[in-house]
């Protein structure tokens, strides 16, 4: 259980790297932090449930990211730095 957390973690993160947005990107890298760290003590059932959830999630992330890869936007502001 604990490899698939770290595998679906990681999964996530770099999906979140890949996106072009800078928004976006850092939207899904905090949320990711958060639903990682606000879930870290669950057990059984429920920890399954919420790793599904986390596999649903990383399908979402991967389509955005092809999404933003395709129609890229303008550079942000903030990436210019």
């Amino acid at each position: 259980m604990t490899m698939t957390v770290q595998t679906l973690y990681r999964s996530l993160l770099r999906e979140a790297k890949r996106v072009s947005d800078y928004n976006f990107r850092s939207y899904a890298l905090r949320r990711i932090e958060a639903g990682f760290n606000k879930n870290r003590q669950l057990q059984g059932e429920e920890a399954e449930s919420v790793i599904n959830e986390g596999y649903n999630q990383l399908d979402m992330l991967k389509r955005q990211s092809m999404l933003t890869r395709m129609y890229p936007s303008a550079t942000s502001v903030m990436e210019k730095v």
